[in-house]
């Protein structure tokens, strides 16, 4: 298949497929999460969610969280300060750093609308802007307005942050090629 035209990504669709390829590593048994820190349209680090490094994945038992999904223990959007999990953002960021990338003036591009702690940290890291592919919300709770609010104070400061589409024909066409690889 060649794209040309209106099929052809734009570069910022170009770098959410990328992510959408990162995130296939991702070994959480909740939400899986890619995510791509690019620079000069160039990419310098990508990273997924899933466990430090050494320490047994998701589906191995290594995160009790998961483990323990089920259970009332662990409603929807509560026990994350129990999750072992590195998000997909800050093990992208950290893959910069470990090699040496700075990430000043750069833009992330991740799967998911990062949570609060991973905008504090991309903020923090010199990141400008944001791109997400699926919109975040946090789970209720009796701080849930302080959060709206602090997150708003953080999403303010990048000089982008907007939600990236992805025609289903774009989506169509890499399944069709990565179809056509398999049987070559």
């Amino acid at each position: 298949m060649t794209w040309t035209g209106e099929d052809r990504p734009t570069k910022q669709q170009y770098f959410m497929l990328l992510a959408l390829a990162a995130r296939t590593r991702a070994d959480c048994l909740g939400r899986r999460v890619g995510a791509v820190v690019v620079r000069d349209d160039r990419v310098i680090s990508t990273g997924y969610n899933g466990t430090p490094i050494g320490m047994p994945n998701c589906s191995e038992g290594g995160c009790h969280r998961c483990a323990n999904r089920e259970t009332e223990a662990y409603p929807a959007g509560r026990g994350y300060d129990l999750c072992i999990c590195v998000h997909a953002e800050q093990n992208s960021l950290l893959a910069a750093a470990r090699f040496g990338q700075s990430t000043l003036g750069a833009t992330l591009h991740t799967t998911m609308q990062p949570c609060f702690g991973c905008l504090k940290e991309a903020l923090q890291a010199g990141i400008v802007a944001v791109h997400y592919l699926k919109p975040w919300v946090p789970g209720g709770g009796d701080d849930e307005g302080a959060l709206a609010t602090q997150y708003a104070a953080l999403r303010s400061r990048f000089q982008e942050f907007s939600q990236i589409r992805l025609p289903g024909a774009q989506l169509a066409g890499v399944l069709t090629e990565l179809t056509e690889l398999e049987g070559s």
